[in-house]
């Protein structure tokens, strides 16, 4: 392992480059066999770096949840032991290389419904614990997704010397600091890490407010995104006919809303067709609604697909649609304009931040809200000046901002170490685009 010189309350890599380097990334959320859309984001940025170092490992803690009676839940908490127990004894859980050049080891980790934060995260430790047979992390930098879990596995079982850092993505941050031991165990965390990455200014905000002691070493820096990668539409869009919503099917994402909006829109405009592309709790419900508002046979509800399959529906698609109520980032909108179609999306957070200066050239953004009409009247504005946006020009800018290339530089420079957090946070995202 190569030498860690600890300077101050930080941990700098004394080398020049990462090639020489090992890094171990921790993640509840990876794509896997039982989800296989989970977590683009953290394999997005674990590609962009993986080259970078002589060896890079993930290990996906994975929530299998169990009943949530007592004695059920801790009868399968049991046999999982006993299961794990003997995997591990005959040589299981081995990583396997991933076609982006990285190896992952998934870990199935029982989880009962209604815990606090705090106690998801421990049992995220003891899953990943058996499965390191009591051996930390063989690395010179750790990087934890998410706080709490990624983050307290990174605090954990990083080894001594090692350099931590920490991402924040979650949407529910809010949550888990409103709970008093998960507050505490996020608290450890920074005491911990050398740097914390949140992805989006909001997040950034509310994280340096809770903890502002460590308010230096919080920085903002976005999700990868392989825009560079990603197939344009190969004709450029004309007119917002066909409508389309890619994500969960759930109340926070304004689904409901979605579909209301499209219905009041339809009235009037024949050609309108809504896709829904997804998978969530709502999805019967709003079936039914969209047949008692009259446009069932409008309204195309489609399961997820592979990553690569979903540039295909979006090109066949006008307009993406996103009314979330909440986003850190809003992956899922930079991967649209990606794909050059324009967008109507909520300031909601992060999609603000992601398309800075780019409302009205990429799309338009709309304000967060339970009024259908609100959606209808931004699609209303936008499709009367479809002509003026400037998709080309925006692509090009998230390319700049959010590429593979572009992150990766400025996680490389985290890693070593080269780069001050006050610099860092002097050059938040939002105000690198003033």
């Amino acid at each position: 392992m190569a030498d860690m010189d600890i300077s101050g309350e930080t941990a700098t890599v004394s080398a020049d480059s990462l090639a020489s380097l090992r890094l171990s990334v921790t993640t509840p959320w990876h794509p896997s066999i039982q989800r296989p859309f989970a977590g683009s984001f953290v394999q997005a940025g674990t590609r962009a770096v993986a080259a970078r170092f002589a060896r890079t490992e993930l290990f996906h803690t994975e929530d299998w949840t169990t009943p949530a009676q007592p004695l059920a839940a801790r009868l399968v908490r049991r046999d999982r032991t006993r299961l794990a127990g003997r995997v591990r004894e005959r040589g299981g859980f081995a990583p396997r290389l991933s076609e982006d050049g990285y190896w992952v080891t998934d870990i199935p980790t029982p989880v009962t419904p209604g815990q606090h934060y705090a106690d998801w995260a421990l049992d995220h430790e003891a899953a990943l614990g058996q499965v390191l047979g009591g051996a930390g992390f063989a690395a010179d930098v750790v990087h934890g997704h998410v706080g709490i879990y990624g983050g307290w596995l990174a605090l954990r079982f990083a080894p001594r010397g090692a350099r931590v850092v920490v991402t924040e993505h979650a949407s529910f941050l809010g949550r888990i600091l409103a709970q008093p031991r998960s507050r505490a165990m996020y608290g450890q965390v920074l005491d911990r890490a050398d740097a914390v990455i949140c992805v989006s200014g909001l997040l950034r905000t509310k994280l340096a407010e809770a903890f502002p002691a460590h308010a230096g070493k919080i920085v903002v820096v976005p999700n990868a995104v392989d825009i560079e990668s990603m197939p344009v539409r190969p004709v450029p869009v004309a007119d917002l006919h066909r409508w389309i919503y890619v994500g969960k099917i759930a109340a926070p994402k304004g689904v409901p809303e979605l579909v209301e909006a499209f219905a009041i829109a339809a009235r009037g405009e024949p050609k309108l067709s809504l896709t829904v592309l997804g998978s969530g709790p709502l999805t019967g419900a709003l079936r039914e609604r969209a047949a008692q508002l009259g446009v069932a046979g409008r309204v195309e509800f489609l399961d997820p697909v592979e990553p690569e399959k979903v540039f295909g529906i979006l090109h066949e698609h006008d307009l993406l649609v996103h009314p979330s109520k909440g986003e850190t980032f809003g992956m899922t909108t930079v991967e649209a304009v990606g794909a050059g179609m324009p967008v109507l999306v909520t300031r909601c957070g992060g999609p603000q931040e992601t398309l800075d200066g780019l409302d009205g050239l990429a799309g338009s953004l709309i304000e967060v809200s339970d009024d259908p009409m609100v959606i209808v009247d931004g699609y209303r504005g936008l499709a009367a000046r479809v002509g003026r946006l400037d998709l080309e020009y925006a692509r090009a800018e998230l390319v700049r901002r959010f590429g593979s290339a572009s992150v990766a530089e400025r996680l490389s420079d985290i890693y070593l170490g080269r780069t001050g957090a006050a610099a860092m946070a002097a050059t938040a995202l939002g105000e690198e685009r003033r």
